[in-house]
């Protein structure tokens, strides 16, 4: 049974060729496999085979050893022809997806050519890459299409992973504002209704002026949670380190819990009405924002571990290309 072709869509032609012109990234991403792990799992996310292949020959060094092959002079499909083979005896992967990886790295490598050929000529072959209408199709032994530079599609595509995962933790951010605006507005709105011995209304406090009353520990925790919460939405969308990221989101998520216990027992230990006073309401808004800090923290959580399962990735496929590197 014969397998499927490789990058039929040319997807993964065009994530190598964006991520060799971005500045910020370069040949050197090519080559670490760290790197293109945190990359193509955003731009490939509908070709996982196609990703780990290339993921696995930058760990083996194939980017490295090609642009040392290059570099002596030697020609393209020489030098592909060699990567794949060590690519082989390194590895478990099958010639055919050895050769397909290469070239593509190669093809990545290498300046786009844009031909100009007279009507009725065949597009002709320079240093072993046959150009085609599009732009540069595949060396010998790749089967995926030919494929155009990459163009403002492409980047907007490889980019929409990246920004599907920056919009839950800015989600979780705003959430998590909300939620301490929330909790600083609960301790100033009234919380406690006075009652006269009769039952009529007599006079409202909030936690902010229960403190003349020497209980101003009622609220100094609460508005260091509000704060220290804003803090944190701060990181869950500033910090592009995990582990920062994941501590921010336990931070907003244990100060949610609290919020919300806390001003769970004014509601149920202010009355309805008694020794002549009762809930005015304003519990209720803070117990709201405890869910908010609540629902940030996980939502922060949801967007950190996306993060950690690609670092952890890359490391594995590091360790992969360090055992099979020279």
């Amino acid at each position: 049974m014969a397998s499927a072709p490789w990058d039929p869509r040319g997807e993964a032609l065009n994530a190598l060729r964006t991520i060799a012109a971005d500045p910020q990234y370069g040949a050197a991403a090519l080559a670490s496999a760290q790197m293109m792990t945190n990359l193509l799992k955003d731009m490939l996310p509908d070709a996982p085979r196609e990703a780990n292949v290339l993921i696995t020959a930058a760990g083996a060094g194939v980017p490295t050893a090609l642009q040392g092959y290059l570099s002596q002079g030697m020609d393209v499909g020489t030098a592909t022809q060699l990567a794949a083979g060590t690519l082989a005896d390194r590895t478990a992967l099958t010639a055919d997806a050895c050769s397909w990886a290469t070239s593509s790295l190669a093809t990545a490598l290498l300046p786009p050519v844009a031909p100009r050929v007279a009507s009725g000529v065949a597009p002709g072959v320079a240093s072993g890459v046959a150009s085609g209408p599009g732009g540069t199709s595949p060396f010998t032994g790749s089967d995926h299409p030919t494929m155009a530079p990459p163009g403002p599609v492409a980047t907007l595509a490889a980019g929409s992973g990246r920004g599907r995962t920056a919009g839950v933790s800015l989600l979780a951010a705003a959430l998590a504002v909300a939620g301490a605006l929330a909790t600083v507005l609960a301790c100033a709105f009234s919380i406690v209704h006075f009652y006269n011995s009769d039952g009529t209304y007599a006079s409202s406090a909030s936690l902010f002026s229960l403190s003349s009353r020497g209980a101003a520990w009622n609220w100094i925790g609460l508005v260091v949670a509000a704060v220290l919460s804003v803090v944190a939405a701060v990181l869950l969308v500033a910090s592009r380190t995990a582990w920062v990221r994941t501590g921010a989101a336990g931070v907003v998520g244990a100060f949610g819990i609290a919020v919300f216990f806390i001003f769970a027992a004014y509601q149920f230990t202010l009355g309805p009405v008694s020794d002549g006073s009762g809930p005015a309401g304003a519990e209720k808004l803070g117990a709201f924002g405890g869910l908010l800090l609540l629902v940030a923290g996980v939502l922060g959580f949801v967007g950190a571990a996306r993060g950690d399962r690609a670092a952890g990735a890359g490391g594995a496929a590091g360790a992969s290309g360090a055992a099979f590197g020279p």
